[in-house]
């Protein structure tokens, strides 16, 4: 099908003129589909016959000129206006380019000048639509991500946010302002993202937001910075809003926690599974750990879980404890028993009726108070100091030790027959140091509870800082780890955790302090990982803070074995 010829629109109120314009256009092959004397006539028929170009005198009959008539054929039908004119004062110039005119032909014009201004308006004109149709294009691209797209210039100012970034704004007129017009930013948020934005490219990662919410729930976002490929100093920010994952996430580590006890680890689920059996009971349970796993924690989840539930959870630490003192705290006492024995007192065995006691450090217990608490096990009854009658006692005992009692046993500090009435039920909590891959879990769960506690936004460890948390071997355990995060909670600047907000103890074991550990390139910052990892493609995984199968997946383009 042939196409038809370029067709146009001629305004032009002198119609000698306009004939004559009308001539010259045919003869050089276009085609006119109405002319027009007046501005309202010139909209009419603008709307009518939908010209591909408008030649518009500027000075025309009636209450508009050709600009105003020319600005409002733009409004309703997009077509390319040149103007015609054989005014060239600056006045009327000015205004002339108020109208987006795409040429200019001074009367009296030859043919060729009115062709050239005709040629060279069409390909502009098919170049702006070109343009506008990429710019809708991607307009409409970046509107249907889940991620919002935010363009600033070198001033901080907005000068792009797409649909999605607008949906996270409080105000919709964001346009040469600051960020803070998009999102309520804290002036600690404020200074992390702009940190960010001043990083080299290889040391930027995600900046962790947290916004309250219209209802309850608050709104979790990441800021990724990248920079603007046209302008040096202007940068592209990429806002996720990772409130399902984070809400998948705690499901997650909901799963993972039994009693306030947190762990996924094999070692935790075992004890986790312990517990639930040895609930059902109404044995004695030597817990065993070192300092810092959690044994009380334990213990309380023992008795929550256990048909005493109802009753009273008591708990005594044995360390430290004078004989007299020792005995009074568990037995009881009658006045006048022992010096500063003003009345009579039960004690914790009696208290605990129809609950749990829990003996922490009982391996610290002084030998003599042994005996005696043998006997109340064996008999189910106590015998106050200074009373010669038996009280009898209904309660569970649960016992706590980071000392192996069987060594005690041989060195004479510990009852033997004891340790047997006590060890009817065992549970072994592992060091953190072997079961690693529940550090991240920890470190959220302290870090929820840390906010609340400091009021600090801080919502995650940096790479750095988090490769060294999993390769600390925490002699404190998980008391030591809770200690570390809360310090460096409180020396943080930012939302995130970095390196150097920890103790001096963490630092000095820092691969980071080793310049061949770790590049600034991806690959560097992978075989870093597997190195200290010694290997295993797991923990290296858990260091970098992806998955395994993305751990693989960057092998593969990295050239590196996976064997």
């Amino acid at each position: 099908m042939t196409p038809q010829p370029t067709g146009i629109l001629i305004v032009e109120d002198e119609q000698l003129v306009a004939i004559d314009i009308q001539s010259q256009l045919e003869r050089l092959g276009y085609r006119v589909v109405a002319t027009a004397a007046c501005g309202e006539d010139a909209i009419a028929k603008a709307a009518e016959f939908g010209p591909d170009l408008v030649l518009m005198d500027v000075r025309i009959e009636g209450p508009m000129d050709g600009i105003e008539v020319a600005q409002e054929i733009g409004r309703l039908h997009p077509a390319p206006v040149v103007f015609l004119t054989a005014y060239t004062d600056l006045e009327t110039l000015r205004r002339a380019k108020m109208a987006l005119p795409y040429g200019y032909v001074v009367k009296p014009f030859e043919q060729r000048d009115l062709e050239a201004a005709i040629q060279i308006a069409l390909e502009k004109s098919a170049a702006d639509r070109q343009i506008r149709k990429s710019h809708d294009d991607l307009r409409t691209i970046l509107d249907a991500q889940r991620y919002g797209t935010v363009m600033l210039d070198a001033a901080g100012r907005i000068t792009f946010a797409s649909r999605a970034a607008l949906r996270t704004a409080h105000d919709d007129r964001v346009m040469g302002r600051t960020l803070e017009a998009l999102l309520p930013l804290s002036a600690e948020q404020i200074a992390a993202v702009d940190a960010m934005c001043g990083r080299p490219i290889g040391n930027r990662r995600k900046v962790p937001i947290m916004l309250d919410g219209d209802g309850p729930r608050q709104r979790h976002l990441e800021v990724e910075v990248a920079d603007d490929p046209r302008d040096d100093a202007g940068r592209i920010l990429f806002i996720y809003d990772v409130s399902p994952l984070v809400d998948l996430r705690r499901q997650l580590d909901e799963q993972a926690a039994f009693e306030r006890i947190v762990g996924k680890s094999k070692a935790m689920q075992q004890v986790f599974q312990l517990i639930r059996d040895v609930a059902r009971v109404n044995s004695t349970v030597l817990i065993e750990g070192e300092t810092g796993t959690g044994k009380e924690l334990v213990a309380r989840a023992i008795h929550h879980c256990s048909p005493r539930r109802a009753g009273p959870l008591l708990a005594l630490n044995c360390a430290g404890l004078s004989d007299e003192l020792a005995g009074s705290q568990l037995f009881g006492h009658r006045h006048g028993s022992f010096t500063g024995a003003v009345d009579d007192q039960q004690g914790l065995f009696e208290a605990a009726g129809g609950g749990t006691l829990f003996l922490d450090e009982i391996g610290e217990l002084p030998i003599r108070v042994q005996t005696t608490l043998l006997r109340a096990l064996e008999e189910n009854a106590v015998l106050r100091l200074g009373e010669t009658k038996p009280r009898p006692v209904d309660v569970r005992v649960l016992a706590a030790t980071h000392r192996d009692l069987a060594h005690e046993v041989a060195e004479g500090r510990f009852r033997q027959d004891l340790l047997y009435r006590i060890r009817v039920a065992r549970i072994r909590l592992p060091a953190l140091r072997e079961r690693r891959e529940d550090i991240p879990l920890l470190v959220r769960a302290f870090l929820a509870d840390l906010r609340a506690v400091t009021g600090k936004q801080v919502e995650a460890l940096s790479d750095d800082a988090m490769a060294v948390v999993i390769e600390y071997d925490w002699p404190g355990n998980v008391r030591e780890l809770r200690n570390a995060l809360e310090f460096a909670l409180i020396r943080s600047r930012g939302t995130l955790v970095e390196l150097d907000d920890f103790p001096p103890e963490l630092l000095e074991v820092s691969p980071a302090a080793d310049p061949d550990e770790l590049s600034a390139d991806e690959a560097g910052r992978v075989q870093s990982a597997l190195k200290r990892a010694k290997g295993n493609r797991t923990r290296a995984a858990t260091m970098l803070g992806i998955s395994r199968a993305t751990l693989y997946r960057r092998l593969r383009e990295m050239g590196i074995d996976e064997t």
